[in-house]
């Protein structure tokens, strides 16, 4: 039976004698799926709802007459789950649980050195909008942080991160004198430069900043120290910078496209919150995964993915002129997006030209991004003189 046979219903079909002869025959002559069992000289057919009707119709015109069964399948099940109101309104309740509780806070883990009460500290983080049951997207961590430093200066350093259902936040107090007391001595963490560029703002959570606007910084610069007058922490915030960059495509007049052929199952795995539980087959020999989700695209809390192997057939093509300039800003213009990522577009200019390799473009951007990356302290690590 196919699967939609299981959605809208099927029953069974019981026969005896010629009258499963004329059965299997138009069965076969109206290609009506079915499935066929026989015990006892007595044939059952498992046939879709619809076809069902159908099938009881000519039999009974040709004058034989058929037991039929129940019908079975989804419709069944809702039929049972009517006449058992708990289980509807449990099932119903379940639906509207996961829909409401993916992509929310459940819980806010926090950590410090202890010289503010955590009370005080939930309280802060409620104020600045971080609670449980608030959307993820609605949600900065930046910004979070940010707030609880401007309303309680007590607080000499944030670091708010939020994965999945859980925010956890690490916060440095000061002590009397106004000094910051050290609660992860040895394993603090800098913020450097992930490229060069020209301070625009600097916004410390957490740590010294040692950057002006208007300051050119070059790769691994430090730009936020995790070395305060009180001891180490791990520094954190968003330093904004102007970066100009240049990039380049190239596209020939040959150009290889693949096309898969076929596909075939080779692992599954049940995920939870965003977290695999566990896997069966061979997720490392999958070239492409599916992951299964409610109407309209929002996620289960939990969820299967399939991991498929690709037989992939690849073919040369030739390519005009036109269409090799085509194919170098389409490329040219993936890697400006990729490098782009959340930040800002100033300007862009696009030159290109032939060569020997085919159609050359070229684009110089500049763009506002954070540049600040996490570097942890190390033995040999400068910035932990």
């Amino acid at each position: 039976m196919r699967l939609t046979d299981y959605l809208f219903g099927w029953r069974e079909i019981r026969t005896t004698g010629t009258a499963t002869k004329a059965l299997t025959d138009f069965l076969l002559l109206r290609q009506i799926p079915a499935e066929l069992l026989s015990e006892n000289g007595t044939t059952t057919a498992r046939i879709g709802r619809a076809d069902a009707k159908r099938v009881l119709i000519h039999l009974s015109s040709l004058g034989f007459k058929a037991e039929t069964g129940k019908v079975k399948g989804l419709p069944a099940l809702l039929q049972g789950a009517v006449r058992r109101p708990g289980i509807l309104i449990g099932v119903l309740l379940s639906v509207l649980f996961f829909f409401f509780a993916r992509g929310r806070v459940w819980e806010v883990s926090i950590t410090g050195d202890g010289s503010v009460d955590e009370d005080e500290v939930r309280s802060a983080l409620y104020a600045a909008g971080l609670r449980p049951g608030m959307r993820i997207r609605d949600l900065s961590a930046g910004d979070v942080a940010t707030n609880c430093l401007l309303c309680e200066d007590r607080f000499s350093g944030m670091n708010v991160s939020l994965s999945g259902v859980v925010a956890r936040v690490e916060w440095y107090g000061r002590q009397g004198d106004g000094s910051v007391p050290s609660t992860e001595k040895g394993t603090g963490v800098n913020v450097v430069a992930s490229c060069d560029g020209v301070i625009v703002s600097v916004q410390p959570t957490c740590g010294v900043a040692v950057v002006v606007p208007g300051q050119t910084v070059h790769k691994g610069d430090l730009l936020i120290s995790g070395v305060t007058s009180g001891g180490t922490v791990r520094a954190a915030g968003t330093v904004t910078a102007r970066v100009s960059d240049v990039f380049s495509a190239t596209a020939g007049t040959t150009a290889v496209k693949s096309r898969i052929e076929s596909t075939k199952a080779v692992a599954v795995s049940f995920r939870m919150f965003g977290e695999t539980v566990f896997s069966l087959g061979s997720p490392e020999d999958s070239a492409s995964v599916k992951e299964i989700v409610l109407p309209g695209g929002v996620s289960l809390p939990f969820s299967f993915r399939i991991g498929y192997r690709c037989n992939v057939r690849k073919e040369t093509e030739t390519l005009s002129e036109s269409r090799a300039a085509e194919e170098a800003l389409r490329r040219l213009n993936w890697l400006v997006r990729e490098a782009l990522c959340d930040g800002e577009l100033l300007k862009k200019e696009i030159t290109g030209r032939f060569t020997e390799e085919g159609y050359s473009a070229t684009a110089t951007v500049e763009y506002l991004i954070n540049i600040g990356k996490p570097l942890a302290f190390t033995t040999g690590n400068e910035y932990n003189k």
